[in-house]
């Protein structure tokens, strides 16, 4: 009992840490977050840091997996509750994430992960291709499957991102809805023209 209640302790701890990590770094960025930071605003000590992740690099990369994990459980989620399974359907579920707070950490880190010495860049790039295995498992399934959806599967995530880091640098500006909507369109289109062998007339 003593074990497992130590363990649960634990476990806390690194929630909360984690927690605590993500907040400051979808903020500030990965570089900008300090360990000095993370305890203050976790109330647990800078030493916990050290046990439970061996560094600052250690806890960024947790942040990360645990930020993806949250959105392909998030991405099932509301597939799973889609009416009609699609790309319009895919879409729409990765619009619903990336509403959240909880994703702004993804639009922030991501030029720091793609620097060739970025701690997180390794992880950064192994949850990618999770969640775009994910998408093209997806995009096979479904009752119209397209063509090539391992290449379909990067255009749609290459083409939500831009939507969000654009929205994320210029909030005022960028209908964040009207772009989605548009990025549906065009590929409704386009995979009617596959399917057929002929242009959508509208």
């Amino acid at each position: 009992m003593a074990s497992t209640r130590k363990q649960e302790i634990s476990e806390e701890t690194r929630r909360r840490l984690v927690a605590a990590a993500t907040e400051l770094a979808a903020e500030r960025g990965a570089t900008a977050m300090s360990i000095q930071a993370v305890a203050e605003l976790s109330g647990i000590s800078r030493g916990s840091v050290a046990w439970h992740f061996g560094s600052k690099d250690g806890l960024i990369r947790a942040v990360v997996e645990e930020s993806f994990q949250w959105a392909l459980t998030q991405l099932r989620d509301n597939l799973a509750a889609a009416t009609e399974q699609g790309v319009a359907a895919l879409i729409e579920a990765n619009f619903a994430i990336m509403s959240q707070p909880e994703a702004r950490i993804f639009a922030t880190i991501l030029l720091e992960a793609t620097s060739k010495d970025s701690p997180v860049r390794d992880t950064y790039a192994e949850q990618y291709r999770t969640l775009r295995r994910y998408y093209a498992d997806y995009l096979r399934s479904v009752s119209a499957p397209v063509a090539d959806p391992d290449a379909v599967a990067v255009a749609l995530l290459g083409g939500t991102l831009g939507i969000n880091i654009q929205h994320r640098l210029d909030p005022d500006h960028v209908d964040r809805r009207a772009a989605v909507t548009a990025l549906e369109t065009v590929y409704a289109r386009a995979l009617t023209k596959t399917h057929t062998g002929t242009e959508d007339p509208d």
